[in-house]
């Protein structure tokens, strides 16, 4: 049986998505270690992903209908067989040591249920961003309220590699709504430490149009991850202070997301989509809306009312 186990949703849409999928498993086949398989969970895609799996060695892909990420990593979860899990974004690369540096951080520290590293991040295209990320604190840290605060954060979720037991009693991912790898790891940090280092393992493929941008979804998924925590943090002051944080700054994020959504939305031509957001922005964030009608009036036709019922 392997060592690690990456577990890898997918929904292939079209072949520049095939592409990035060969070109992350072409990270997989470089790492530093052999001792792993690769699960491609096959997300209802109307692209077939086999033919690109296929030339990737222990690398194995498994088809469920569309149900989401957590459901499709649920998937993988359960039919992989490694003692650690990795789960790997279909478009983000694991860096060569990634493995390596998973495995000696849980070897130092047998008591923490998972190891947190850096990212590196990239555009679309894959040019490399100046920009790198790595947790603040090394060694075994108890992270559950530096994440309720958004302190710092685990994007994308190949930073961490999980023991097999710590996943298996948090009881895997819940809800394919959006925020479900933040509302696993608080659940997996309720219950373990971490051990952290500044080793940069992954690299986070950053665009507005992707899935983690959607502002409506995200807005709504976020909140009720945050409503999962209310008890715990009517109990402890420490735990209120850091929710209030956390989901203050996050709905600030969130809300920015709407406007990059009408805006992308309405360079693409879905003017449907583009008015669902700007309705939500509208309601959400008055100022914000203002400051998207004054730059984009040739959409006046469409815009909704202001808060006041006043088109600005």
């Amino acid at each position: 049986m392997p060592l690690v186990s990456i577990i890898v949703p997918c929904h292939l849409s079209s072949r520049a998505q095939a592409a990035l999928l060969d070109e992350t498993l072409s990270t997989v086949d470089a790492q530093t270690i052999d001792d792993y398989e690769v699960i491609v969970v096959d997300d209802g895609s109307p692209i077939a992903v086999a033919p690109v799996v296929v030339s990737h060695p222990r690398t194995m892909t498994v088809l469920q209908p569309n149900g989401g990420s957590a459901v499709a990593r649920n998937t993988g979860i359960g039919r992989s067989t490694g003692r650690f899990l990795v789960f790997l974004d279909a478009d983000d690369h694991l860096l060569p040591h990634a493995l390596e540096a998973g495995l000696t951080g849980l070897a130092e520290e047998p008591a923490c249920g998972f190891t947190v590293g850096g990212r590196e991040e990239m555009t679309f295209d894959g040019a490399r961003l100046p920009h790198t990320a790595a947790p603040p604190l090394e060694g075994r840290q108890p992270i559950y309220v530096p994440l309720l605060g958004f302190e710092w954060f685990i994007m994308p979720p190949s930073m961490a590699m999980f023991r097999r037991e710590i996943v298996e009693a948090v009881g895997g991912f819940q809800d394919p709504w959006g925020a479900d790898d933040l509302d696993f790891y608080l659940r997996v940090a309720l219950r373990s430490d971490a051990w952290c280092h500044k080793t940069l393992v992954t690299r986070y493929r950053r665009y507005s149009t992707s899935s983690s941008r959607d502002g409506e979804r995200m807005l709504r998924s976020v909140r009720a991850v945050y409503d999962r925590h209310r008890a715990l943090a009517e109990d402890h002051p420490a735990v209120r202070r850091a929710f209030d944080n956390g989901l203050a700054q996050l709905t600030e994020i969130f809300r920015d997301c709407l406007l990059e959504n009408v805006k992308d939305r309405l360079c693409s031509g879905d003017a449907a989509g583009a008015q669902r957001a700007s309705a939500l922005l509208a309601a959400e964030s008055p100022h914000r809306w203002a400051r998207l009608a004054g730059r984009w009036s040739t959409v006046d036709r469409w815009l909704p009312a202001s808060a006041t019922g006043q088109r600005v």
